[in-house]
């Protein structure tokens, strides 16, 4: 809730082009004074004035002693943001993306004087959304994923044993290996009792298979190039020789599909009874992934529907939401963003990139979905609100009610936007059409729909 009365606030609008707006804000001097009374109360004991104790100075003290407007930047900072949400509730705009900001004429005797340029949400139509086709999916496994299954458990119970041959593609090495660059040591390159299974590609490309042939004993020197991507500039691009000592060969042993393997992994007596098991639950998995993989195949259709000038900032907003919530994953995981970054060889820009796809399908496909329930009159109860909100929060009804109260007004008109979607996408699923025909590929553009549309992977 703002700390200010805004209700003197004066707003006005101009239309900048289709989706654009700039707002004129000027705020009323008795709010831009309660701010700065606000902020001198804050801040003054870090001043040292002669004469006052710290902390005593009278305002009018410090701003002779520091100029008049020491305390004008954190007073705006103060206001602003109220200031701005009153603009954007008084105008009826509906924003996508924060506002481009220009300070105007700021005094105590004026007020506080701002401009406002930003992209609102654009108008949309959709048509073609009733009887869409989606693949119909087969539930029953096939031999070939259950025979993929079972050589997974064999994989994950299989044995290592040393091997007196030479070490082939699929086998295990123990090898102790320092690396050299120009006849240097380098860091990171030296490795003691370091298991490496040939082919897995887990080291720099070129050396594991360098190392096929091999016998226990035997002293290898690997010649690689490091690649030019590599996450440690320093190494990226140049040539290196390692030299490798094979300690060990090893090669996994599976264990036989029989009803042993079944008794030994399982709570089964017989191969036959386990592999069923895992049919069954092959089938429920597959079952249960039947609605996600509706969904995600009709949302992208939807976005084809699309008939509307998005702005492009709409999409910025969205890969600002990925990145921001892969930051929180992996800050949550008690490692800095930047330093998994750059062990991963990874940029925020390759993050975003990879992500455009995927961000241009949800919002394209969240305005149609938005414009559908206004065309379908599609509506949302206060009741539906707060079930949903339960579901998603996974608080206690009480609790609930309680935070849906006290919620800001602009969250839970997004969290009521989306949960209208939902219900829309309800409705498009509803009646959608299973085929076994050829259904139109998401990897392309449906002819007439839409302009200047990319496609969804």
């Amino acid at each position: 809730m703002s700390e200010f009365n805004m209700e003197a606030t004066q707003v006005t609008q101009e239309q900048l082009e289709e989706n654009k707006v700039k707002l004129s804000v000027n705020v009323d001097t008795e709010v831009f004074k309660q701010s700065l009374r606000m902020v001198y109360n804050k801040n003054k004991g870090y001043f040292n004035i002669p004469g006052f104790r710290k902390g005593k100075a009278p305002r009018m003290i410090i701003e002779q002693h520091y100029g008049k407007d020491v305390f004008y930047e954190d007073a705006i900072n103060n206001v602003l943001e109220d200031a701005y949400t009153y603009a954007l509730d008084k105008s009826g705009i509906d924003a996508v993306y924060r506002p481009d900001i220009e300070l105007g004429t700021i005094s105590e005797s004026t007020g506080m004087e701002f401009f406002a340029e930003v992209f609102t949400r654009p108008t949309v139509t959709v048509d073609g959304y009733m009887g869409l086709t989606y693949p119909k999916a087969e539930v029953e496994p096939t031999e070939d994923e259950i025979q993929a299954t079972l050589r997974n458990e064999q994989e994950k119970n299989a044995r290592q044993v040393s091997v007196e041959r030479a070490a082939q593609i699929d086998d295990i090495v123990n090898i102790n290996f320092t690396g050299y660059v120009n006849d240097e040591p380098f860091e990171g390159g030296k490795g003691e009792f370091v298991d490496l299974t040939l082919g897995s590609n887990r080291f720099i490309p070129g050396f594991e298979d360098q190392l096929v042939g091999a016998n226990v004993g035997d002293d290898v020197k690997v010649s690689v190039t490091f690649p030019e991507e590599y996450n440690h500039a320093e190494l990226a691009g140049k040539p290196a020789i390692f030299e490798v000592e094979i300690v060990d060969v090893k090669e996994k042993q599976l264990p036989e599909l029989d009803d042993d393997f079944a008794q030994d992994i399982s709570e089964f007596d017989t191969l036959a009874d386990y592999r069923a098991d895992i049919v069954a639950k092959m089938r429920k998995n597959k079952e249960d992934n039947l609605d996600n993989n509706k969904r995600t195949h009709l949302m992208k259709l939807l976005g084809y529907l699309v008939v509307a000038n998005i702005p492009e900032v709409m999409y910025t907003a969205r890969l600002d939401e990925m990145l921001d919530s892969y930051r929180r994953q992996v800050e949550m995981q008690g490692m800095d963003f930047e330093n998994y970054l750059r062990f991963a060889g990874m940029t925020e820009d390759n993050l975003r990139s990879g992500w455009q796809t995927q961000a241009k399908m949800e919002i394209d496909s969240s305005l149609a979905l938005a414009a559908i329930a206004e065309k379908e009159s599609i509506t949302l109860s206060d009741e539906e609100f707060a079930a949903k909100f339960i579901e998603i929060s996974g608080r206690k009804e009480d609790e609930a009610v309680k935070q849906i109260a006290e919620m800001h007004p602009r969250r839970k008109t997004d969290l009521h936007r989306s949960f209208l979607c939902d219900k829309a996408m309800d409705f498009v699923m509803e009646n959608a059409i299973a085929t076994d025909e050829p259904v139109p590929s998401v990897d392309e553009v449906i002819p007439g729909d839409v302009v200047d549309v990319v496609p969804a992977e």
